[in-house]
């Protein structure tokens, strides 16, 4: 089986601060934030006992991509990233399924919307390290 567990959820927020207190008032702990100025962008991330994390992402500027992908779809789930044990493995399963993806033969894959009821859907390799692990110590 090409996906094997939840890695994480994205959401796309227009202000990181609104988002923060949504999801504290809903029970998350905040773990950590990022601001990114070259992409324009405030990432938020609650991290769940088991791995698993919520990141909200805001944009900074109005001329970021992340600023643009608000302006065209709003607010709401941008991706769902799922765990697979080998990716050139999953890939080649789900292509002889017929489904459609973006990024093949590079280490970020995805699957297009189309293929997953409107979502965009990540290939997270399980062993793969996530970058704001090595920059970040969990506060929450």
């Amino acid at each position: 089986m090409a996906l094997k567990e939840l890695d994480h959820v994205v959401l796309l927020v227009r202000d990181i601060e609104e988002g923060v207190a949504t999801w504290t008032r809903l029970g998350l702990s905040l773990s950590h934030r990022v601001n990114n100025p070259d992409n324009g962008v405030a990432v938020a991330f609650f991290i769940q006992p088991d791995g698993t994390f919520l990141e909200l992402v805001a944009p900074t500027r109005d001329d970021s991509h992340y600023a643009q992908m608000l302006r065209e779809h709003g607010e709401g789930l941008r991706l769902l990233s799922f765990k697979v044990d080998d990716l050139d493995q999953a890939v080649a399963e789900l292509a002889a399924r017929g489904v459609k993806l973006r990024g093949v033969g590079t280490d970020r894959v995805f699957i297009e919307p189309d293929s997953a009821s409107g979502i965009l859907v990540q290939l997270w390799p399980r062993d793969r390290p996530h970058r704001w692990k090595a920059l970040v110590s969990p506060t929450a």
